[in-house]
């Protein structure tokens, strides 16, 4: 038996593949069921670094700083959506806006500038 270490893991893989790799609905479930979507951080980067949502739902952002050895957060200014995680930590926080395009970065003093940021889009 494998243990739930390994599991989160495999689990947290599947799910960054799955959101790089999709087609329409990229990111939340198309179906718009408010599905989670995770973001990987790393210094100092996103990944993915867009997302697409469905507009005006509540989806759960997951954001896995389990690689990372300090400090990230998700923040999208228009939405007052602030997701801190510490390193080696994951994190859960919900998102919903109307339909648009918003940008999203790390908060953390100097992420941002060293590129830290991405794009989500609800639709």
């Amino acid at each position: 038996m494998k243990s739930n270490g390994y599991l989160v893991a495999v689990c947290t893989a599947v799910a960054l593949i799955a959101s790089a790799c999709g087609g329409a609905g990229d990111g939340a479930d198309a179906g718009g069921d408010g599905a989670d979507d995770t973001v990987q951080t790393t210094e100092y980067q996103f990944q993915p670094s867009s997302l697409s949502i469905p507009a005006d739902t509540p989806v759960t952002i997951e954001v896995d700083n389990s690689r990372g050895v300090i400090e990230h957060d998700f923040t999208i200014d228009e939405a007052d959506v602030h997701i801190h995680a510490d390193p080696g930590k994951t994190t859960r926080g919900v998102v919903s806006v109307p339909a648009g395009t918003y940008t999203f970065y790390c908060s953390v003093p100097g992420h941002r500038e060293q590129g830290m940021e991405g794009e989500l889009t609800a639709g």
